[in-house]
């Protein structure tokens, strides 16, 4: 039994060593990776933009966030760079923020319950939604 223990505390000492080690370099080429998904998500966005509407652009991110396969971290934050992107390039939509809410640095009880509500009635499952639908918020109440 003596053995496991030696064997188990050397091999955590070991993981430390190595992730001390190598460590920065993991997350330095993590975060270089991921700011270039988020940029090409830009370019998307800015593509469809060009192409569509305020709503265009915010069903495709819908359906995008939906339809993703990475992890829910990922997905929400492409899905967040495509729509701010889409937006800065698309057209007007008549009514786009009626009955949207007023945008709350801090998300209030009614807030909360308008985008749960929203992302129900699209039935949309996905949590990036409701980042979306805050963003909507902020959008329309620039």
């Amino acid at each position: 039994m003596r053995r496991f223990w030696l064997g188990l505390l050397l091999a955590v000492l070991v993981g430390v060593v190595y992730g001390w080690l190598y460590g920065p370099e993991w997350l330095e080429s993590w975060n270089e990776t991921n700011q270039q998904v988020v940029e090409q998500q830009k370019r998307e966005g800015v593509e469809v933009g060009q192409q569509t509407d305020q709503q265009g652009c915010l069903s495709t991110a819908l359906q995008r966030v939906e339809s993703c396969k990475e992890s829910e971290y990922r997905c929400t934050v492409n899905g967040g760079a495509f729509l701010k992107a889409c937006w800065n390039k698309s057209l007007p939509t008549e009514g786009f923020c009626d009955q949207v809410p007023a945008y709350n640095e801090s998300a209030t009880a009614d807030d909360k319950a308008w985008v749960k509500d929203t992302c129900s009635e699209l039935g949309i499952l996905a949590k990036g939604c409701r980042l979306l639908m805050r963003q909507q918020q902020q959008f329309c109440s620039q």
